[in-house]
């Protein structure tokens, strides 16, 4: 058996999915039902990476019988990429299944492939038979995982649009799910460009490389969400709320004392208790600890203070740090120590949550300060 450096660099990334496989299910007991997705859509890839590495081993009629069963599994990844992001980013979506029906057209295609192997002895003209069963497979799984890309997008602007509302940072999962969602884009892309190139019109580009380019693509953005799973499992998450939600957009259910004694108690949180010291603070939480809801607080939030509890947050954190630079701290501790003392939980957060408040740098801000100090000496 002749295996090329591509072939052997594909067994290599499989090899790798595998660890990630087992590796994931050590991961402390967090979003374990996201991990589960990723383990999922890993086993997947590996499969379709051994079918391209070294499906050219087996018999031409042994392919052209039972290979249409691997194709099944192209019908899964649409679903498990947006189950994923539903159960990593929102929480009580820990287990979120879809329904039944999303997965029908993977249940319909396998009861095909049985079809298919039962009247394969008796095609008469393989060639045409192929060919209009490429075509078919390639349009169908194109609009089907299209389909589920722009669901998942929806889904991820959501939170984007959101995430200010019930968390204070920025979390930098999001740009690994953006990653992993463009990769799966310029998959598509290349899905597109393949079906053109193999029926419509002959491309510069040869089917095998367009092939190879997708393979190694939709591998990447897998891989890249699996490590970090790895590397940064605790995920914070918001909610996403049911269609008949609409606390948050109107009083309802709560009068005008409600709202007084919920602006006299996160008042008191944050001013007395100091507890935007908290890093992992989050809108649940603090409705938690003043003894609310979450919905009845982001009312408060958004129409009492006008501002998003990220906005809210941040401006008790900024105004500590600030104070702490009056008092001179930086020359003993480093900026960004005063910055996670004040409860800020990463370096980026920090710096755009400041950067909005002053309009100026912590190096800035630093230099201006210290000048004023200078000239007051003077």
């Amino acid at each position: 058996m002749n295996i090329s450096l591509y072939e052997l660099f594909l067994v290599l990334i499989i090899g790798q999915c595998i660890f990630l496989i087992f590796a994931i299910q050590y991961i402390p007991k967090k979003h374990t039902g996201a991990n589960r997705v990723i383990q999922y859509l890993l086993a997947i890839y590996s499969l379709f990476l051994f079918e391209r590495a070294l499906g050219h081993e087996f018999e031409r009629d042994f392919l052209g019988r039972y290979g249409n069963i691997i194709n099944t599994f192209y019908l899964f990844i649409g679903p498990l990429v947006y189950t994923y992001i539903r159960r990593l980013l929102f929480y009580k979506n820990g287990n979120y299944r879809l329904a039944y029906y999303h997965y029908l057209p993977a249940l319909l295609y396998i009861a095909y492939c049985f079809f298919h192997i039962y009247i394969y002895d008796s095609i008469k003209d393989l060639k045409s038979y192929f060919n209009t069963l490429l075509f078919c497979n390639d349009l169908m799984f194109f609009v089907f995982i299209s389909a589920y890309l722009f669901k998942s997008n929806r889904l991820l602007n959501y939170y984007n649009k959101n995430e200010e509302q019930e968390l204070s940072f920025n979390q930098t999962i999001i740009k690994y799910i953006k990653i992993m969602l463009i990769c799966l884009l310029i998959y598509m892309i290349f899905w597109l460009l393949g079906i053109v190139e193999r029926f419509v019109v002959k491309l510069p580009i040869d089917i095998r490389m367009i092939w190879d380019i997708s393979c190694l693509i939709f591998g990447i953005q897998i891989y890249i969400v699996g490590f970090y799973n790895l590397k940064h499992p605790e995920i914070f998450k918001i909610r996403l709320p049911l269609n008949n939600e609409n606390e948050s957009k109107k009083k309802g259910g709560f009068n005008e004392k409600e709202i007084k004694d919920i602006q006299n108690l996160v008042d008191d949180f944050l001013k007395k208790e100091k507890g935007y010291r908290r890093p992992e603070l989050s809108l649940s939480i603090l409705a938690n600890e003043i003894n609310t809801t979450t919905n009845k607080l982001s009312w408060v939030l958004n129409n009492s203070y006008k501002k998003t509890f990220y906005e809210l947050v941040n401006e008790y954190r900024v105004e500590d740090f600030l104070q702490r630079i009056k008092e001179n701290n930086h020359k003993e501790f480093t900026v960004v120590s005063i910055a996670f003392d004040v409860g800020f939980n990463s370096k980026s957060t920090f710096y755009k949550a400041f950067k909005e408040i002053t309009n100026f740098t912590p190096t800035e801000y630093i230099k201006k300060v210290e000048n004023i100090q200078r000239l007051k000496e003077y």
